[in-house]
């Protein structure tokens, strides 16, 4: 009997050893390999450091990532470069990314170093997950290649000063389109007025109507029409997927198995930016489609994208190419949606600024209170205060991505190609070497004659790969602002009295998106003369 509860401890004893043993190693494994991985990962991310640029040093596999959550980045960099310069690396994760700050800086490497600094990076999310690796891309997020220079060359000339010229009429729609939307919703100056729909339609209708010739006629179609409510949301998806500071998969390749095992096991949807890209092209292609069948019918309406295809030029082009470039004209929606948003928040709170504006527009020209055809016009504060709005809120406060394209030199460092570079715009706009009281909006910094003509305003980037489109923005929302400052007396809503609203950090809505835009949206218009601005509705155009 002693024998056999002898054998029978020797088998537990059996059993639970290999067990026991069994659990360390499943333990010890993983946290064997991860510890592994991290060194090697550390050797790997301490060795891609620029050597003779400064900067922090960052975190084991995160980098700064965690120093950045939840600040407004561009200012945080901005704060940053007090302690490491005016040109700084940080990093990002397995990335270092150069960061410039200063507008001496940003001339010398855009402008002074511009073929070495023209290219863009290639995302992991943008790039290989949304666009799958796929060759049609938008000419802003584009490497530099002989199909990207193609596509630039092309649109440039479309979009050129004297082009622009030839897109007057359709910024004059819809500046007038926008006046009577609110002039339709604000009940004589009663009610609050949400602008999110409103310059949502303009800057939409905007892009549509300069890239493929089709327009949004009714605001409420920006919810029930099927293709344009699918427009609006894959762009805005497409927006999130663009952010450089808040995709952690750009940056940290542990993450990338980990999203593809949360896929398997059905915790997040794994094909959603995959199919976010899909539907990005099918629209697209539609559109053009439908533009291609109106040229051929002699029906179609003025458009880059139809004089793309009728130029001789062009021919060259792919479908790929071409559907690019309508691409490139979309993208920009929501940056003049969210300039028109700010403009309209601080025009609330700075009735000093109205005041001005009306008396400079009726000195200049009182027929212009009247006139439908305002994009052709020369106020002179208004275009100023055009330009301060772009300076002030500059609403893409990180540039667009670059990355450098060959060596560029920078003091006794030397950045390698296929570098990542931010262009931080926000804190160039900030410079006091150049803008005297940086954080005071005063449209007439930009009416000083001399002393304005080594000024930038940043809004739309600098060097060669600045945004193409840049003129005809620019006069959009000068259309705009005349219109709006002709025809109503903007004033705070119940909601947003507190001029924080109008703060370009305080008001933000998010803070990490480097494409910023602000938490209120409600204003009250007041019309200060009703019958003379649906006299200017009614004009014959």
């Amino acid at each position: 009997m002693a024998g056999l509860f002898a054998l029978s401890d020797d088998l537990t004893r059996f059993d639970i050893f290999p067990l026991g043993f069994l659990a360390k190693l499943l333990l010890l494994i993983p946290t064997l390999s991860f510890f592994i991985y991290t060194v090697i990962n550390e050797i790997v991310r301490l060795k891609g450091r620029i050597p003779n640029l400064p900067g922090p040093w960052g975190y084991p596999l995160l980098g700064s990532l965690p120093s950045l959550r939840g600040t407004a980045t561009s200012d945080e960099y901005r704060i940053w470069s007090r302690q490491y310069g005016d040109v700084f690396q940080v990093p990002l994760g397995n990335m270092t990314a150069v960061v410039v700050n200063s507008t001496a800086a940003a001339r010398a490497l855009f402008i002074g170093q511009r073929e070495a600094t023209n290219s863009r990076p290639v995302f992991y999310v943008l790039h290989k997950k949304v666009q799958q690796g796929g060759p049609v891309t938008s000419i802003g997020t584009s490497p530099w290649d002989d199909s990207c220079k193609r596509r630039r060359k092309v649109s440039a000339t479309a979009l050129n000063k004297t082009s622009t010229e030839s897109y007057l009429p359709i910024l004059d729609l819809e500046s007038r389109a926008l006046t009577l939307d609110i002039l339709s919703s604000c009940q004589g100056g009663d009610a609050s007025v949400d602008v999110l729909d409103l310059t949502r339609k303009f800057a939409l209708n905007l892009s549509l109507t300069l890239a493929y010739g089709t327009r949004v006629e009714d605001v409420k179609d920006l919810h029930r029409d099927l293709v344009i409510s699918e427009i609006i949301y894959i762009e805005e998806e497409i927006s999130k997927f663009r952010n450089p500071t808040s995709n952690y998969s750009n940056y940290i390749p542990l993450l990338r198995p980990l999203d593809t095992i949360a896929g398997w096991l059905g915790l997040q949807k794994g094909s959603h930016m995959a199919d976010v890209g899909k539907r990005r092209y099918a629209y697209h292609h539609v559109l053009q489609e439908k533009l291609k069948r109106d040229i051929a019918d002699g029906v179609d309406r003025p458009c880059i994208q139809g004089n793309v295809l009728k130029d001789p030029e062009s021919k060259g082009l792919t479908e790929g190419e071409l559907l690019s470039i309508g691409l490139s004209m979309l993208a920009g929606a929501d940056t003049t949606k969210r300039s028109l948003m700010w403009a309209i928040l601080l025009l609330a709170h700075r009735p000093d600024i109205q005041e001005r504006a009306y008396k400079e527009i009726t000195e200049t020209d009182a027929r212009l209170l009247e006139s439908p055809h305002v994009a052709h016009s020369r106020v002179e504060y208004v275009e100023a205060f055009t330009k301060e709005i772009g300076r002030y809120f500059v609403v893409q406060r990180l540039a667009l991505p670059k990355a450098t394209y060959s060596h560029v030199q920078w003091k006794d460092a030397v950045i390698p190609p296929n570098t990542l570079l931010f262009l931080n715009s926000w804190a160039c706009t900030r410079d006091p070497s150049v803008f005297s009281e940086p954080d005071v909006f005063a449209p007439e910094r930009w009416m000083d004659g001399d002393q304005t003509a080594n000024r930038h305003q940043y809004a739309f980037g600098i060097g060669g790969r600045m945004c193409i489109a840049s003129h005809v923005a620019t006069k959009a929302l000068y259309a705009v602002f005349l219109h709006l400052i002709a025809h109503f007396q903007i004033l705070p809503a119940e909601d947003t009295m507190d001029p924080v609203v109008a703060d370009p950090i305080e008001g933000l809505l998010t803070r990490e998106n480097p494409i910023a835009g602000p938490k209120a949206r409600t204003v009250r218009f007041v019309p200060r003369n009703i019958d003379v601005t649906r006299r200017m509705l009614s004009s014959e155009t």
